[in-house]
Formats: C-alpha cells, structure tokens, sequence
C-alpha cells in the first residue's frame, strides 16, 4: 500500500522498503534540462570565442544576424500573428542590421544615427505595440553596437568583450545551480516563478570571482574591475528579468525555440543587453572605459 498525500517523504520510503513488491518512487532530477542546455550553450560559447578572437568582419556579421534575429523575436513576442510581410518590421530588421554593419566599419556613433531609419517606419504603421517594438529596436540595437565597439580595439579588444562575456556567463550559471540546489524564497515570482534569492546572490558571487580571476591575470586594466564585474552581474540579471516580464506581460513561454533548451536569443542573451547597458552608462559617467 502507498503512502497517503499527508505523510511524509521518509514514511512513503519506509513502506516501500517494506513491501518489495511496490515500484519506488522515481527520484526527482534537480536539473532535468541541464545536458541540453550545457550542449547548446558549449555551442554556442565556441562559435563566439571563434568569431570574437578571429574579430574584424567575423564578429560584424555574427552580430549583425543575431540582432535581426533578436528584432524578428521582439515583433514574434509582442505580435505573434503580425505577417512576417510587414515592411515595418523589415525596416527595423534592416536598420538595427545597418547600425552593426556601419559601427563594425566605421564607428559606433555613425551606426547608431541609422536607428531612426527602423524606429520611424515602426511608429508611422501603428501596429503591433508600437511603443514596445520602437523601444526594443534601440535597446537591442544600441547594445549589440557597443559589443562590436569594444571588439573593435586592436589590443584590448578581446580581453574586454572575454571579461564582460565571462562575467554575464558565470551570473547566469551561479544563479542557475544555485537557485536549483539551495532554492529558498522567490526573488520576484510575479515576474519570474523560479528565480530565486539564493540563484541571484550565487550568481553575484561567480561574478565576482571571475571578475576578480580576469583582475589578477591583468588582462583587463579597468579601474575598479572587481566592482565593476559585481555592478555587470547585477544588470545582467536586471537584464534577465525584464525579458521575463515582457514574456509575462504578452503570455509568451520563449522568444522562439531557435536555441534547443534555452529557446531564442533573446531568452540567452538578454543577461548580456543588460550588462552592456550598463557598462555603456558606467563608461559614460566616466567609471568604465578602457
């Protein structure tokens, strides 16, 4: 005989070792996508150590499709059945493309000037959330251009995009098994049901071990490195969060299923638009900056 739903786990165990002719109960996996997952993302981390060592039109292209990629899956959350015909949203593909393409030959002020090409179109045709796709467009365009900006540096190119990169990896993977192993109270459950304290502090701490790991090897001359990797870590997260809201806000579960386990890009690299976004503000208000 099976337990009843008020016992507790050890006396459901007990009657089971009890009766040899009863089926134990099947233990519970604490990472049940973890192989997934860790295949996709070893993927996708050697594609970009490639690209982003190789640098110059390597990484403007790479970057260039993922942010139309990105865009495609903003207008596919916010609009599921807006036609993939729409010339607006096309624009916005193109522009947010050109502002790549222009920031990897030129600079990234000169690429940025073309984000109004793809934002206008978007306000002027009035469908399909206007306000959040304009936004979108610029939040991931902008971000995507300052990740090729920082490559664009002949010596401490690589290093920097390596340490940021790192940095937003080891907050995603530290609040992962720490979130599934320790568990605990829920960060913000209206937002994100299985984020919890115990992954965001976790994360925060692989962070800062790797920014402090990126510090003694002295590869990267920022000031205030260590502090710098904690702030990225949190916007990272920050980052991680918004997108969950979105996807709450307009019942969508992923981006699109383009990355087996993850789901789109935007569900794995909305950590990283966050941090560049921070780090775009930091280097502004003069405390970033190589």
């Amino acid at each position: 005989m099976t337990g009843g739903p008020d016992e507790t786990p050890d006396q459901r165990g007990s009657d089971h070792a009890a009766d040899p002719g009863s089926v134990p109960p099947r233990p519970i996996r604490a990472y049940p996508d973890l192989g997934v997952r860790l295949a996709s993302a070893i993927v996708l981390i050697a594609i970009a150590l490639i690209d982003f060592w190789q640098g110059g039109v390597w990484v403007t292209a790479l970057v260039t499709l993922g942010t139309g990629l990105m865009i495609w899956e903003l207008r596919r959350m916010l609009t599921p059945r807006l036609s993939l015909k729409d010339p607006a949203m096309w624009c916005a593909i193109t522009a947010g493309g050109a502002s790549i393409v222009v920031t990897g030959f030129h600079s990234l002020w000169v690429g940025l000037v073309l984000l109004p090409a793809g934002v206008i179109p978007v306000l002027l045709v009035r469908r399909g959330h206007t306000f959040w796709m304009a936004a979108g467009i610029v939040y991931i365009s902008v971000a995507m251009a300052l990740l090729v900006e920082m490559r664009r540096h002949p010596e401490f190119g690589f290093p920097l995009v390596l340490w940021l990169v790192s940095v937003v990896i080891a907050a995603d993977a530290g609040a992962y098994f720490a979130g599934r192993l320790i568990g605990g109270p829920k960060l913000w459950p209206k937002v994100s049901p299985n984020k919890t304290w115990a992954g965001a502090i976790g994360g925060l701490v692989l962070a800062v071990a790797v920014g402090a790991g990126f510090y003694f090897a002295g590869q990267v001359t920022l000031p205030w490195l260590v502090a710098l990797s904690a702030v990225l870590a949190i916007a990272s997260q920050a980052g991680d969060l918004l997108e969950s809201w979105i996807k709450r806000r307009f019942g969508v579960k992923d981006s699109s299923s383009i990355i087996p386990g993850h789901g789109g890009l935007l569900d794995r690299f909305d950590g990283l638009i966050g941090a560049l976004w921070a780090y775009a503000l930091l280097t502004l208000a003069g405390v970033a900056g190589g």
